[in-house]
């Protein structure tokens, strides 16, 4: 592979790295494999290194499939997109759909809140009385489980929303699975990396110290690679700007850091996400008032530029919400409840 001019040697060489993880696969599968596609920078970046494998002649053109799931909560900029990438760039982009709908998932199952984790152990306590998810919910250790002080209203046998980590599985997780059955799949290749933090990190680093190699893992039977599992947010940009990476304009336009369901409550940065729709794609932001206003409320996500959404929440905390936090705080962690008794209302823990 030629040295790439104007670059720093460390980007360099991973860009030949992820090049090269990415021949591997084709190889290792016989050429039935896939790129998991969201539209995201890193999957873009991904597909683009796809393209740079097939101008050196490593890889067919067009021979690895970019499949991307349409499943009713991308952004409007997302989907035009995806179909641009489509039209222009990369042609060989598979549409996927879920069997349910989001409408289907929340009414039927269960509403998203705060984490996939945590919504799972929500429901297990709230739904079946789970004493052993309540341990976990209530065990600082438990990081990616642990509620808050300032979510142990959630606790309360009287919090009405019921909580399933569902729609992840049956949006995306599923689709995918099905499309991997009917193609024959044996292994894809996905945007992950470590600089995401939180589980990919985790995960990656567990892979190394038990012996096993940081840009592969397996799943249900696939071989899943990584080709930029080492990239930093610099390498990415640096790349998208050498290389005239084509973008979503949810980045160019909107400058979401990151794109995914518009409406997603575990998102870290839902207030930006959703002040984004607001003031962007306002249809998609009245949907996400329609299907999640509830679940924002019960995180308390201020959105200052929504008067009749702040009405509402203001009320139901002032109402419910900071009575029945301050009681599980009593039962659950008296000692800190007890330098709260005057002051539920700011109670920011």
């Amino acid at each position: 592979m030629t040295c790439i001019k104007e670059m720093s040697k460390e980007l360099n060489t991973k860009i030949v790295n992820a090049m090269e993880r990415i021949e591997q696969l084709v190889r290792m599968t016989d050429g039935k494999c896939y790129l998991s596609f969201s539209g995201g920078k890193d999957s873009t970046v991904v597909l683009a290194l796809i393209k740079m494998c097939q101008d050196i002649y490593t890889i067919r053109p067009y021979s690895i499939p970019a499949v991307y799931s349409e499943t009713g909560l991308e952004l409007g900029a997302t989907s035009r997109f995806v179909r641009f990438i489509k039209d222009t760039y990369y042609p060989n982009i598979h549409m996927i759909r879920p069997i349910y709908s989001f409408h289907y998932i929340i009414e039927n199952f269960g509403k998203p809140i705060k984490s996939k984790m945590r919504s799972e152990y929500l429901f297990r306590y709230h739904s079946k009385n789970s004493q052993s998810a309540l341990s976990n919910l209530l065990d600082p250790k438990q990081k990616k489980i642990y509620i808050a002080n300032k979510d142990l209203h959630m606790l309360h046998p009287d919090f009405k929303i019921q909580c399933t980590n569902k729609c992840c599985l049956y949006l995306k997780k599923k689709p995918f699975d099905t499309y991997s059955k009917n193609n024959d799949i044996l292994g894809y290749l996905t945007g992950l990396r470590m600089a995401e933090g939180g589980a990919r990190t985790m995960n990656a680093l567990n892979r190394v110290k038990n012996g096993g190699r940081l840009c592969m893992t397996a799943s249900k039977g696939k071989t899943v690679i990584m080709p930029i599992i080492d990239w930093t947010n610099q390498d990415i940009e640096d790349f998208i700007s050498y290389y005239n990476v084509p973008l979503s304009e949810a980045y160019t336009e909107y400058h979401c850091k990151r794109t995914g369901c518009f409406l997603c409550p575990y998102s870290l940065n839902l207030k930006e996400d959703l002040s984004v729709l607001y003031y962007n794609e306002p249809n998609r932001y009245t949907a996400a008032i329609h299907w999640l206003k509830d679940v924002y409320i019960a995180q308390n996500v201020i959105l200052p530029f929504d008067f009749t959404y702040e009405r509402e929440r203001i009320k139901k905390w002032a109402d419910e919400y900071d009575k029945m936090r301050y009681d599980m705080m009593l039962k659950y962690r008296p000692n800190i409840a007890s330098k709260h008794s005057n002051c539920q209302l700011s109670l920011d823990l």
